[in-house]
């Protein structure tokens, strides 16, 4: 395990507050959304030195949290343009694709979705289901996938959707997952830890509970991202001093829904207002998916469990609040992993 610290300057592009308003009462539009669940933890209090949480995301409709920036961005975006564009094309390794699919059919839009060729079935399934069209390209990259994608949405006029670098998926995805822990949270977390690939998550999550503690941006900094050292792009740009827009995976990933490069200005939005960067192997990710089954029953792809891997591996002590009864959250965000993939971690973890 290896951490990088975030102090990069404060983005002026970041989600405005009539966005982050829109983000609060997202629920309010669409009521089959399923709130995060805040289970607490004690069995890892001590591990981290505070109390612990776990906001849970896995159990949201497609199985993951992506459901709520796809439904956001597309909203907006039908509203921008007074519904001009009824066609959205994505990249994904899986959640963002199903999740754009959902919020599509939801919204009366045509989806296409662009996979690398190693996208589980479980997330390509459910884009199936909803009714998108899926094209998958000739490698396992994701960064392939998305510049397939962008040529694609310009061949068929229709608008690319990012799961990062747009700032409705952004405020939906991370932002409104902070609003739900804040209303449950019976005090201001002083650390949250969250999954990060582009970075939108993270970046959401800050923006979040800025809004909602009144803090100032960049001065109160309580979110860290967690990456697999197999593909970690930020933590990689913030030891390089600049972005890694793309970044080959090193090797076989349990976090295959993290892989890829981070855009310019997505490392400058999430440089500017998270905390640090946090790395873990391979066999850590695995041993999380397991105890999170095991103990919690809950079913976690590899994506979902990097923060979790984190703390089970004795989380670093900068990321210790200075009070025991201080709360940490530690964020869950999907379930879609396959069956095989599954028993391939548990036998990684048992090594």
């Amino acid at each position: 395990m290896r951490v990088v610290q975030a102090r990069l300057p404060l983005s002026e592009s970041l989600p405005d507050t009539a966005l982050l308003e829109r983000a609060r009462t997202l629920a309010d539009r669409y009521p089959m959304l399923i709130p995060t669940s805040i289970v607490r933890a004690k069995e890892l209090d001590e591990r981290v030195g505070a109390q612990t949480s776990l906001a849970v995301e896995s159990l949201q409709h497609t199985g993951s949290f992506k459901v709520r920036g796809a439904l956001l961005a597309i909203e907006s975006l039908a509203w921008n343009s007074q519904g001009r564009h009824k066609h959205v094309v994505a990249a994904s390794a899986g959640n963002h694709g199903a999740g754009v699919a959902f919020a599509a059919a939801t919204l009366g839009v045509t989806a296409t979705i662009v996979v690398p060729r190693n996208a589980p079935r479980s997330k390509t399934d459910k884009m199936h289901d909803a009714g998108a069209t899926v094209v998958t390209v000739s490698t396992d990259s994701y960064d392939d996938a998305e510049m397939e994608a962008k040529l694609l949405a310009v061949r068929l006029g229709a608008m690319f959707l990012s799961p990062y670098d747009d700032l409705a998926v952004l405020a939906g995805n991370g932002a409104s997952i902070a609003f739900d822990i804040v209303k449950q949270l019976p005090i201001a977390p002083a650390r949250v830890i969250a999954p990060f690939g582009g970075g939108g998550l993270a970046t959401g999550l800050a923006c979040g509970f800025a809004h909602a503690y009144g803090d100032k941006l960049g001065l109160v900094r309580r979110v860290w991202g967690a990456q697999s050292e197999a593909s970690c792009a930020m933590a990689l740009g913030l030891e390089r001093g600049c972005a890694v827009e793309a970044l080959a995976c090193d090797g076989p990933t349990f976090a295959e829904g993290l892989e890829g490069g981070i855009s310019e200005a997505a490392y400058q939005r999430a440089g500017g207002v998270i905390d640090a960067m946090v790395i873990v192997d391979e066999r850590s990710i695995a041993r999380a998916m397991i105890w999170a089954e095991d103990t919690l029953g809950l079913r976690l792809e590899g994506s979902a469990a990097v923060g979790l891997a984190a703390v089970l591996d004795g989380a670093p002590p900068s990321f210790a609040p200075s009070r025991t009864d201080d709360a940490v959250v530690i964020v869950l965000t999907g379930r879609n992993v396959d069956d095989a993939r599954f028993a391939e971690a548990r036998a990684v973890a048992s090594l």
